[in-house]
């Protein structure tokens, strides 16, 4: 179960923990993959979709999962722990839920639902739904109107803080009057993803929790275990060592006819008898768990080290997905030159993609471009122009490394490139010997010209005097950056031992920025270290990290971090600065604060309630961000989960997070290799190819 609105601070550091290299992992909402326009896997086997059907599945057998962390507590309403939510997405379910192949809202709970009066500059919709008959609470006791209703108002009543931002614009939800339908949900604001987000809250039996008095006071875990209208039981818990979900037989959200439709999907899961989960003490205790043959499968992904030691074990297998996220390089736009776009954009080009993806990465990650990863193919600016090929097409690439020769920086391209003034704001033309078509969407960015004259003279900043081979520093209107900044640009990075890769690959980019003549140095700082100078203080120059689990519409994400509203201006009031002592905001560029911003794309897009409509939106504030250049996204993993293909089948391929997002997809579909065979339906489940470390992605592996 996910959300398209995370609001609150702690949701958004949870989300980039993954990416950092700490270990944690982000909530999980599942997203879409279309990758038959990239590259397949050159040890690929593809199974005819009619292979594998409910009648000819092996039923029964339990599957093993390891995971590297405890679940902490098992109420939905109180617990934001991935590991948690992995047995809970199991147990609870939403009124509609996001298939992971083609991006379609599904019926689920609720049958069908519509929205009325949601035109108009303060229009205040109308959402009318109808709940599915026949559905059984896991105690047994029968689903009725009553519950969904119950579910709204407990939710609105009691506040807690993983759906706040999803109930906050719910005026009321009661029994619609009309007869034509069940429910009658009044919102105050048109919300453009209220069909994934709204409908989609997990559903609360009212006989359970009309009982508790305080959502924070329920453990779930001492009160006969959790209750819902999932396909899951859980048999037995304990956090430290094991849990154990059983399922039911004949369940009838698994058997949804949309579930047949969906290619790589099959409908009439789950197949299993139970999954039972064993919690490991490490990461290294979990990776040589799996590759020793103790367990079928590990949350999230194997690491990169290890890849080649589970392609040589017989019968292990590792099944091909998309990220979830991205590892970036953030500027603070508060601050001379970083305020500029033309600077900005200088800097990438001389960031050697190549050197990351084909040598640190081993071709285990693609190369970075917009704020959405490729799986998220339904907001990406490629998609609906064409020929416009995904991740290929020129208008994706346009601040890509620009070289003289193999791994060296053009630099007196790039220089002129900077005292020319010039911006890639969205119109045609050729920047540093690359030819630009233009923007997919046709939008532009918030600067046509530089904000600043750039002038290159003797060298005179000590950070330069001391590096080799520098002839030149840059001057910015006159100054350079030590006296125009007070010092030279300082690059955040955590310790080697914690992220070796990118420890390296900062160290590589400094340097070519000194050969450009830029005075920069890197910053050694530990995670947490980082997280106080970036989103408490905003005392950064450029630092490090990485999203996960973002939402396949883009529209909550690219709010949290992207909207002048998440920004902190810095604005005193006698003295009292009015947001950093209250708040941490994602947006900690300060984007959208000057000229360069996406603010009213951005709106625009999350009060679109017609899907297309709004994914349109959408793109155009996706590349309207990536032409004012806040981020510098520099990888999306390419991700494989390590599985047992000798006793178990059904594993679905080339969906985002296949082993972390989606595994509640995969459990509905795994079953015993004896029937039928196959990857679930159609697809691509290899021995070996292109993976990354989906723990560490901002390293690209331990």
């Amino acid at each position: 179960m996910g959300t398209d609105n995370p609001s609150d601070f702690e949701s958004g550091r949870r989300r980039f923990l993954k990416a950092s290299g700490a270990g944690a992992v982000g909530i999980s909402f599942s997203g879409a993959a279309d990758a038959a326009e990239r590259d397949a896997t050159p040890e690929s086997t593809i199974t005819d979709a009619a292979d594998v059907t409910a009648q000819n599945v092996s039923e029964g057998g339990v599957f093993t999962m390891g995971m590297a962390q405890q679940p902490r507590g098992l109420n939905p309403l109180s617990t934001s722990s991935a590991y948690s939510w992995v047995i809970l997405d199991l147990v609870y379910q939403g009124g509609t839920t996001v298939d992971p192949v083609e991006f379609e809202v599904r019926p689920n709970v609720y049958t069908d639902w519509t929205v009325e009066n949601a035109g108009g500059q303060n229009a205040s919709p109308d959402v009318y739904f109808d709940v599915r008959d026949g559905l059984t609470w896991t105690d047994g006791e029968e689903l009725t109107v009553e519950d969904v209703v119950f579910t709204y108002n407990y939710m609105k009543e009691q506040q807690p803080g993983r759906y706040a931002s999803t109930i906050d614009p719910i005026e009321t939800v009661e029994k619609a009057s009309n007869g034509d339908w069940d429910v009658h949900m009044k919102l105050a604001k048109p919300i453009g993803t209220y069909a994934s987000n709204q409908l989609a809250i997990p559903i609360l039996p009212q006989h359970i929790w009309s009982n508790v008095d305080s959502y924070r006071q329920y453990s779930p875990a001492e009160n006969d275990g959790p209750v819902g209208l999932g396909p899951g039981t859980v048999a037995s818990y304990d956090a430290a060592t094991a849990v154990e979900v059983q399922f039911r037989d004949d369940y009838p959200l698994g058997s949804l006819d949309w579930r047949e439709q969906v290619d790589k999907l099959v409908a009439g899961g789950p197949f299993l008898d139970s999954v039972r989960f064993k919690i490991f003490g490490s990461d290294s205790a979990l990776q040589q768990a799996f590759l020793r043959g103790n367990i079928d499968s590990l949350y999230d992904s194997i690491n990169v080290s290890k890849i080649e030691q589970a392609r040589k074990n017989q019968g292990q297998k590792l099944v091909q997905g998309d990220d979830t996220g991205f590892g970036y390089f953030a500027y603070n736009m508060r601050r001379v030159p970083l305020d500029d776009a033309t600077f900005r954009q200088a800097t990438s080009m001389v960031f050697d993609d190549y050197f990351w993806t084909e040598r640190l990465q081993q071709g285990y990650s693609y190369m970075g471009d917009f704020v959405m990863p490729p799986g998220f193919t339904a907001v990406r600016p490629e998609t609906g122009v064409e020929g416009a090929k995904l991740l290929e097409a020129p208008a994706t690439n346009a601040f890509e490394f620009r070289q003289s020769e193999p791994g060296v920086p053009d630099i007196e391209g790039v220089r002129t490139f900077l005292t020319e003034g010039k911006v890639i704001d969205g119109n045609s033309g050729t920047y540093v010997g690359k030819e630009y078509p233009g923007s997919l969407t046709g939008v532009t960015g918030g600067q046509s010209e530089a904000k600043h004259d750039y002038t290159f003279g003797p060298v005179q900043s000590q950070v330069l005097r001391e590096t080799d081979g520098v002839e030149q520093e840059i001057r910015v209107d006159g100054q350079t950056i030590t006296q125009a900044h007070g010092g030279p640009l300082e690059v955040f990075v955590y310790p080697a031992k914690d992220t070796p890769k990118l420890a390296k690959m900062t160290t590589r980019w400094v340097d070519m920025l000194q050969r450009l003549g830029v005075p920069a140095t890197v910053k050694v700082m530990s995670f947490n270290t980082m997280l106080g100078r970036v989103y408490s203080q905003e005392d950064f120059d450029i630092y490090p990290m990485g999203w996960s689990d973002l939402s396949p519409f883009a529209t909550g994400t690219l709010y949290n971090i992207f909207h002048s509203d998440n920004a902190d201006d810095h604005s005193e009031l006698e003295g009292y600065d009015q947001k950093n002592t209250t708040t941490q905001l994602n947006n900690a560029m300060g984007y959208g604060l000057a000229d360069a911003g996406a603010d009213d794309l951005i709106s625009r897009a999350r009060t679109t309630m017609q899907a297309e409509k709004r994914n349109q939106i959408a793109r155009r504030a996706i590349e309207r961000i990536y032409l004012d250049f806040p981020y510098m996204v520099y990888g999306y993993d390419k991700v494989m989960w390590p599985v047992n293909g000798a006793d178990f089948a059904g594993y679905v391929p080339e969906i985002p997070g296949p082993g972390a997002a989606n595994l509640s997809v995969q459990l509905m579909q795994i079953h015993q290799s004896g029937g039928g065979g196959g990857n679930g339906g159609g697809g691509t489940t290899t021995d070996g190819g292109n993976s990354t470390a989906s723990n560490a992605p901002a390293d690209g592996g331990n």
